[in-house]
């Protein structure tokens, strides 16, 4: 009984010390002796606590009022002279966070209010401002290892200069490229940075495994390969994984080294955080791989312009796959490859022809899904066709690799293509690349040529030096078209489509080639001073 009659004088007493306005208030609001036993709780408080008024009435802070990690509450309570205080914590009983302000007097109230929506929304601001912060740094960064990248004089350049921007830095623990053309067979490690030495043994050591690294299957597939959760991915090699728990690596992500479909190596970026790469920068980092991927196909073609000699090789692909064998085999007529133009883009435009005349020959190259345009330019005693081709087809390969297409043949069985690659060029891995694509690709025949330019030669070597790229370009499929032939195979507006590009712009581009060419052959002729043109007309 003498329990009862406490709790009642406790009651009766909360109840005539507890405001009206304290008792409606739209907060919790809960009155506490100094030493924090609960003489009375509103409504507001009950419903936050998850518990009746009379219940709590007669206990304590400390055994009612739900844990929090830092426990400033109880803290509160638990010193001989309590004092006010005001604090925000989050209570992961209620999963919420709580605003706390204690009034300390004769006797102690206690406000609280749910302040998690509050808190929820700063965390998600703070979150977004990091993330943008985050990835301006890996924008700017990915920008100045492009400047960098595109100005490296080999590839074990940009190799070193990938790894030292991006694994140097706070951003990354680590990175490493991996070279496919040193090692065929296997995947090298050619470059590294960041403070990991163990971590980059385990990884060269499981280049050799049969289980494969994200670096090894992002070359296999051409596709960036995420890992989100290192230490939970049974497919990294478990050394791997410990090295990586060691250094305090969680995720990783391996980008291709490629450009247009061919894959010259890979860059494998690790971070900190598990899920440590979102989607823009996972695109910022392929753009990367993309720029160095043309990097490196830019610098092999500038070894076969610079190179004294050069390797010839002859390969036949046999495949009936293959658009232009298929046509040979329809028209049963053997079709010669009279010049190709990678077009930029992953394109190549090629120029086909035979012997006589071949009926239907546009219409069933047309329906192959590789083929994007067919147009005739000839179609007399020796018809000329320019065929646009794109995706998996040998000349394609060839054009990405690197290689220079001098010509080719096509029969009803096999192709048979020859291209120039620099004397140090690996003629393996070109086959290798070109039978990726096909089913079966041999060697057929390789010769090294001296490049040791002859009068004529020296003169179209001072021309190169003049033009630009996209003049080259469109000079060359011009002439290969018959736009300069009388009456003319193609016109200025049949060449700018095949190539892609306004009529004007491929007009601009040719005039300019056209002047170039003009004033190499005078050798000294005065040019106009101000760069200007001639106007050409656009005839049809």
């Amino acid at each position: 009984m003498t329990e009862q009659n406490d709790a009642a004088e406790l009651d009766d007493s909360a109840t005539k010390t507890m405001d009206t306005r304290l008792r409606q208030a739209p907060i919790g609001v809960i009155e506490t002796t100094s030493d924090g036993k609960i003489l009375d709780v509103n409504d507001a408080a009950a419903t936050l606590l998850d518990g009746d008024p009379a219940t709590l009435r007669g206990t304590t802070i400390s055994e009612s009022f739900p844990k929090s990690a830092a426990g400033t509450l109880r803290e509160t309570f638990d010193d001989a002279q309590p004092t006010s205080a005001s604090f925000e914590e989050y209570y992961p009983l209620i999963d919420q966070w709580l605003a706390i302000d204690v009034q300390i007097d004769e006797r102690a109230l206690v406000y609280v209010r749910n302040c998690t929506p509050r808190k929820e929304t700063t965390q998600a601001i703070d979150r977004l401002d990091h993330r943008l912060d985050r990835l301006q740094r890996i924008n700017s960064l990915v920008a100045a290892v492009l400047q960098q990248v595109l100005g490296a004089s080999d590839r074990s350049d940009i190799a070193r200069t990938v790894c030292e921007r991006l694994g140097g830095t706070d951003l990354y623990r680590f990175a490493w490229v991996g070279d496919r053309e040193l090692s065929p067979e296997r995947l090298q490690m050619v470059a590294s940075a960041g403070k990991a030495p163990d971590l980059q043994e385990q990884i060269d050591e499981s280049l050799g495994d049969e289980r494969t690294l994200p670096g090894q299957e992002a070359v296999t597939s051409g596709e960036t390969k995420l890992v989100e959760t290192i230490a939970e991915d049974d497919t990294v090699p478990r050394g791997v994984r410990r090295a990586a728990f060691g250094h305090g690596i969680r995720s990783c992500l391996a980008v291709p080294l490629a450009y247009h479909g061919t894959v010259y190596g890979v860059v494998t970026v690790y971070s900190g955080q598990e899920d440590g790469f979102s989607e823009q920068e996972c695109v910022a980092l392929e753009t990367l791989g993309s720029v160095a991927g043309f990097a490196i196909k830019a610098g092999r073609q500038e070894n076969l312009l610079v190179s004294d000699t050069v390797t010839e090789v002859t390969i036949e692909a046999r495949d009936e796959t293959v658009p232009f064998v298929g046509a040979a085999r329809d028209v049963d007529q053997t079709l010669s490859l009279d010049g190709a133009v990678p077009r930029g883009d992953g394109a190549v435009i090629c120029y086909l022809a035979a012997n006589g005349p071949i009926e239907c020959l546009d219409e069933l190259l047309a329906d192959y899904q590789t083929v994007t345009d067919v147009r005739q330019i000839r179609s007399e005693t020796q018809p000329l066709l320019q065929v646009t081709v794109t995706d998996e087809t040998p000349v394609t390969a060839l054009a990405a690799w690197g290689a220079t297409i001098r010509g080719g043949e096509y029969n009803s069985e096999s192709a048979r293509l020859v291209a120039e690659l620099p004397s140090d060029g690996d003629v393996r891995r070109l086959i290798e690349v070109v039978d990726e694509t096909v089913s079966e690709t041999k060697l057929i025949a390789k010769e090294e040529t001296n490049q040791t330019p002859e009068p004529v030669e020296a003169f179209q070597d001072g021309l190169n030096d003049r033009l630009t790229d996209r003049q080259q370009t469109v000079l060359r499929t011009a002439y290969l078209s018959d736009y300069f032939a009388s009456p003319r195979g193609s016109t200025s507006s049949e060449v700018a489509e095949t190539l892609d590009i306004a009529g004007s712009t491929m007009l601009y581009h040719l005039r300019r080639a056209e002047q170039k060419l003009v004033k190499s052959f005078f050798d000294g002729a005065e040019s106009d001073p101000t760069g200007g043109e001639a106007t050409v007309s656009n005839d049809q």
